[in-house]
């Protein structure tokens, strides 16, 4: 048994939602999970090895996400037996992106073995949507810093904005997974006129904050009235997490993703520190253990050698 060939993906964190930007906005962060991909001479079903988060508890054949991404781009072009080693950092089910990161790994080192590239980077991105089953952790993981994504017709594009360079985000994991599938189920059909109004205004005055730095506007930017509301019973002493972290610096703070980590952002220094002790205590409150993460903005997406 011989390496034929390798290829090696580090994909960052992500962070979604950012209150008012559901399902829309995201957010690349410097915390990452790695993928070594090896092609071997001989044929053969694939072998998965994981080290660090899901080590004991994500699935090692061909069910596992890196796996089924993967496979999606070969398609059949050879029978070679891939050998994915994988390095997990990002926590599981917490809402910063695990499953867009394995997604990505497994679409970008698989296009790479492919000699040429079938498929460009905007075609990985489709492939990913439809994988993940919505655009707002794929695209920053892919692009890096703060994207928006948009829905026109059948299709998903996104832009880029320009986060301030001094913005810094504290994110406070609770030591409980909340499954994507269960926080999504909470949510109602519809929404209140008033409330989709008041997310959208949220939404414009958080892309003008998070670009020109404009830290006293976050704690209004961060509001949301179109899923948080309904997903803070799944997550003890949220509310008091949030008042914490608002407390504790001048900052905007919501879920991450679908929870149960909560995210503030706020201008790097020292106040990062304390909002982030903050958040944990605040959890402890409500008998939650938790750790809190100070991670800068990751500015350049997956990167592939």
């Amino acid at each position: 048994m011989s390496v034929i060939q390798k290829v090696q993906v580090k994909v960052p964190a992500s962070t979604s939602n950012i209150g008012p930007g559901f399902d829309c906005l995201g957010m690349a962060l410097q915390l990452y999970n790695e993928l070594v991909l090896e092609k071997h001479s001989e044929d053969g079903p694939p072998v998965v090895e994981i080290q660090g988060e899901g080590a004991q508890s994500l699935p090692k054949d061909k069910s596992n996400l890196m796996v089924r991404a993967a496979g999606t781009v070969i398609a059949g072009r050879f029978a070679n037996r891939l050998v994915f080693k994988a390095v997990n950092r990002i926590p599981l089910a917490r809402g910063l992106g695990s499953s867009a990161a394995a997604i990505v790994a497994g679409l970008f080192a698989a296009n790479r073995l492919l000699e040429p590239s079938p498929l460009t980077d905007e075609q990985l991105f489709e492939y990913a949507v439809v994988l993940e089953g919505h655009p707002d952790n794929v695209a920053p993981a892919i692009k890096g810093g703060v994207t928006l994504s948009i829905k026109e017709h059948k299709a998903v594009r996104n832009l880029a904005l320009k986060p301030h360079k001094d913005l810094t985000a504290v994110v406070c994991i609770p030591d409980f997974p909340l499954e994507t599938a269960k926080a999504r189920a909470v949510l109602p059909d519809t929404v209140l006129r008033e409330a989709a109004v008041e997310n959208v205004s949220r939404a414009m005055l958080l892309a003008s904050a998070i670009e020109r730095g404009r830290w006293e506007d976050l704690a209004a930017a961060m509001g949301d009235r179109l899923h948080q509301p309904y997903r803070a019973p799944l997550i003890p002493g949220f509310s008091d997490v949030l008042k914490s972290a608002q407390a504790a610096g001048t900052c905007g703070a919501a879920l991450s993703g679908s929870g149960p980590t909560v995210l503030a952002l706020c201008r790097q220094g020292p106040q990062a520190q304390a909002i982030g002790e903050a958040m944990v205590k605040a959890f402890a409150a409500h008998q939650v253990a938790s750790r809190a993460e100070i991670l800068k903005i990751e500015r350049s997406g997956v990167l592939v050698s």
